[in-house]
């Protein structure tokens, strides 16, 4: 079986549950939390928002998409790669206004860079070393020069599933040696945890160690 074939599977496996009160809150907190970031890279690195061509390999169903729309990026200038066929109805349903690329990122082709290329928690679902490396090397191909990788996924292992594989700071400067820069950004209460203490996430969060992803904002030569 290929590693595309695998990663299907993984995302097969996690379908929709109904979730908790307090589940809900956690996902509300550590979105609001990243966005934040988000929004502060992006006005720190561009003037205008506006021209800014932003891509995100493996969209879903196009949570991140409505973030860069509420930054300020044109939809025109939106484009989101996504493979997996139930996941891209959805995100064509949601943002018939952006720029839709299905398929798997490593087969995009064209001349066309973009400012920023995006992705969540996509890599930790890549076991396969190489895959992860093939992957890398597009995006750094897909950034304009002076553009960023920008990034979150978790640094941790989850012992209870088997299906994800963490992504080290040491492992992300390996899979983009040509990068100038890296900056780092430790957030995210643990999910377990967080799925626990509901409204009270801001204040478990205030411990660093208790954090289990990192955003990573990738400077390109």
């Amino acid at each position: 079986m290929s590693e595309i074939e695998q990663i299907r599977e993984r995302y097969s496996r996690r379908k929709a549950r109904e979730r908790s009160s307090n589940e809900i809150l956690f996902e509300r907190f550590m979105t609001k939390e990243r966005e934040n970031i988000y929004r502060r890279i992006l006005k720190s690195r561009f003037e205008a928002l506006s021209r800014v061509r932003v891509l995100e390999i493996g969209a879903g169903t196009g949570g991140n998409i409505s973030f860069f729309k509420s930054a300020g990026i044109a939809p025109a200038n939106i484009f989101a790669n996504e493979m997996l066929e139930d996941r891209l109805i959805i995100l064509e349903n949601n943002h018939p206004d952006i720029n839709i690329i299905a398929g798997d990122a490593i087969n995009i082709r064209g001349s066309e860079k973009f400012d920023i290329v995006f992705q969540s928690t996509v890599f930790t679902s890549i076991l396969d070393d190489s895959f992860r490396k093939a992957l890398a090397r597009q995006m750094s191909e897909l950034t304009k020069s002076n553009g960023i990788i920008l990034w979150y996924d978790f640094i941790f292992n989850n012992p209870q599933n088997a299906d994800v594989r963490k992504v080290t700071k040491r492992e992300i400067k390996e899979l983009f040696p040509e990068a100038s820069a890296f900056r780092f950004y430790r957030v995210t209460l643990a999910p377990p945890i967080g799925r626990r203490v509901g409204k009270f996430y801001p204040l478990f969060n205030l411990l660093p160690f208790l954090r289990t992803h990192i955003i990573a904002e990738i400077k390109l030569m």
